[in-house]
């Protein structure tokens, strides 16, 4: 039997990550490891974690001293995981419920094929019961459009090739990381997913496993455009990085382009939206900072969350 350990990242989300706990151990195939990554929660996570280590001794908790991003939690988790020997790293957000026989059904695969960098189960709104099939993605050849799988297509088909996939339980082979490493820590959030999946991709196999099913508990309330622009310009700026160290020549530049008029749809959506009225300065500000970053190359954390949600009117 080859070992598989499940990499959880959290902050702040303690019942969710409860009940993503219990759902991996209720696993029909047995985990061999848990390793939670504790992005410097101030919830009580710590001291629930504390606790649940010493009562299983599969469970391992990483308190990190500071939140270092779901690019960074990942970084840690999957190197932890590798370092440790596992032969399969199972990785995903606290907001994550596999279903009972996920993990099983991703195995059952494995074992029947060779040459597996990663599968990944069928990602389902816990809430609306809809398929988030955005999180399965194909993309264009400059990098810069991901196309979701669509849903007729994964209503036809057991099994799809992917070039891409969300960090909502991809089960990642050992070979896979010990040939294209670990996912990008400067990232911080965001973007993460696409470039580390994608990565794999180029090297190996990755398929969606239609049968396999996690659910995945976001979208409880409307998103807020203006609260959440802070992640659309760590998106912007990580892809800027990506395709600079992905690409080459023509497709480089189209791809650099395609972000430019991306740059200048949203500055025209800040200065023309009524929603953005009391806010048009900052979200400028905030652009042109990432624009700079982005073509400078800066990498790493170059947003602080609390700061752009703090000066919002």
């Amino acid at each position: 039997m080859e070992t598989v350990c499940a990499v959880i990242v959290t902050y702040n989300r303690l019942e969710m990550l409860k009940e993503c706990i219990d759902a991996l151990l209720k696993q029909t195939y047995t985990l061999d490891g848990i390793i939670i990554i504790n992005n410097n929660s101030t919830d009580g996570t710590k001291e629930y974690l504390d606790d649940v280590v010493k009562e299983n001794k599969k469970i391992q908790a990483i308190h990190l001293d500071e939140n270092v991003g779901g690019a960074g939690g990942f970084h840690v988790g999957v190197k932890e995981a590798f370092e440790r020997g596992y032969d399969w790293i199972w990785i995903m957000d606290d907001d994550a419920e596999p279903r009972t026989d996920c993990l099983k059904i991703l195995m059952d695969f494995v074992y029947r094929h060779k040459d597996v960098g990663f599968v990944a189960p069928l990602i389902v709104n816990k809430y609306s019961g809809k398929i988030q099939n955005y999180h399965h993605k194909r993309l264009n050849r400059t990098l810069t459009r991901d196309i979701p799988i669509s849903l007729e297509f994964i209503d036809s088909q057991k099994v799809i090739e992917l070039d891409a996939n969300a960090f909502v339980g991809p089960l990642i082979s050992k070979a896979a990381v010990e040939t294209v490493g670990f996912p990008r820590h400067d990232f911080f959030i965001w973007l993460d997913d696409t470039e580390y999946t994608y990565r794999i991709k180029q090297k190996t196999n990755s398929f969606l496993i239609t049968d396999a099913v996690i659910f995945h508990k976001d979208g409880i309330a409307p998103i807020d455009s203006i609260r959440n622009f802070w992640k659309v310009c760590y998106g912007l700026r990580n892809r800027s990085l990506w395709i600079n160290s992905e690409l080459r020549g023509v497709n480089l530049f189209i791809g650099h382009l395609c972000l430019l008029l991306e740059f200048i749809r949203l500055s025209l959506w800040i200065m023309l939206k009524m929603k953005w009225k009391h806010n048009r300065i900052l979200g400028l500000k905030y652009l042109i900072r990432t624009l700079f970053c982005s073509y400078r190359r800066i990498s790493g954390r170059f947003i602080d969350p609390s700061e752009y949600l703090r000066t919002l009117r």
